[in-house]
């Protein structure tokens, strides 16, 4: 069996069983997997106790949350976006003004070039000091080349360990599948997709909120125009790449609002 119909099974037999049905999945448009559309992530993280934990969080006006994002250069938003607003920075907008929270603080801890193993080793400075209520993590882009297929199963634990971590910090942990890269055939495009495979295996593991950019990113495969418009190089999203990254994250955790000004931003593609 390959590992898409094995995580497909996995997926719909132990998250979606009873009352949501398994939906056919997305015909393969290339060669990023996994094959889940935008509506069946977001069925799979309603089911899941974070989900609803998440939301009551957010509507209690009288608490005020501490949002940390940590990643790679994805996250950090350096560069690339040629002074737009990161991922993270939409999302500020969207917690502190559109949904009135204007005492929520968001922190970016993303670090340029970073991997899990950097992660866990500056664990308590770039997440712990803050002690949050939600934590996103997005990290996998630069692991796929500097620890490689020969160490994914290190990958998979380092990811089990910084969700453990978030979890004894009392604060809700998100993980994010990246963006895929574009018009390469080095180890990035070669290897990805099983380091997403390894995300969804600890999401589906430790029950964990996720959000899906690469399944994302692929529903425009047969549209590489569009794709490549969203990319500042083969790696790195431009601006409106953020603004494509920020509504797949509102959209997967349930926040996505189609009236809300961030929700109009770049391609209309929610």
């Amino acid at each position: 069996m390959n590992y898409k119909l094995k995580l497909s099974t996995l997926l719909f037999a132990s998250v979606l069983c009873g009352s949501l049905a398994a939906a056919a999945p997305k015909k393969d448009q290339g060669p990023f997997p996994p094959d889940l559309t935008q509506e069946e992530v977001l069925k799979r993280n309603e089911t899941l106790p974070d989900y609803k934990a998440l939301h009551a969080l957010v509507a209690d006006k009288k608490k005020n949350i501490l949002w940390v994002i940590t990643g790679d250069s994805i996250t950090h938003g350096c560069m690339h976006t040629h002074g737009l607003r990161s991922y993270p920075e939409h999302w500020m907008e969207f917690v502190k003004w559109e949904l009135r929270r204007t005492d929520d603080i968001v922190v970016n801890s993303g670090i340029s070039g970073e991997i899990t193993t950097g992660t866990l080793n500056k664990f308590d400075w770039r997440v712990g000091q803050f002690k949050p209520q939600v934590v996103s993590i997005n990290l996998g882009m630069n692991d796929v080349v500097k620890m490689g297929p020969a160490k994914l199963q290190e990958y998979k634990k380092n990811l089990e360990t910084l969700v453990e971590k978030v979890r004894k910090l009392k604060a809700i942990p998100i993980l994010q599948i990246t963006s895929p890269t574009i018009n390469m055939t080095d180890a990035r495009a070669k290897n990805l997709d099983q380091f997403w495979k390894a995300i969804y295996e600890v999401a589906q593991e430790k029950k964990v909120l996720l959000v899906d950019h690469g399944s994302h990113w692929k529903a425009f495969a047969s549209e590489p125009a569009v794709r490549k418009s969203w990319m500042n190089d083969a790696i790195h999203p431009n601006g409106k790449g953020h603004a494509e990254m920020y509504k797949k994250m509102a959209y997967d955790l349930g926040f996505f609002d189609p009236n809300k000004p961030t929700s109009k931003l770049g391609d209309k593609t929610l």
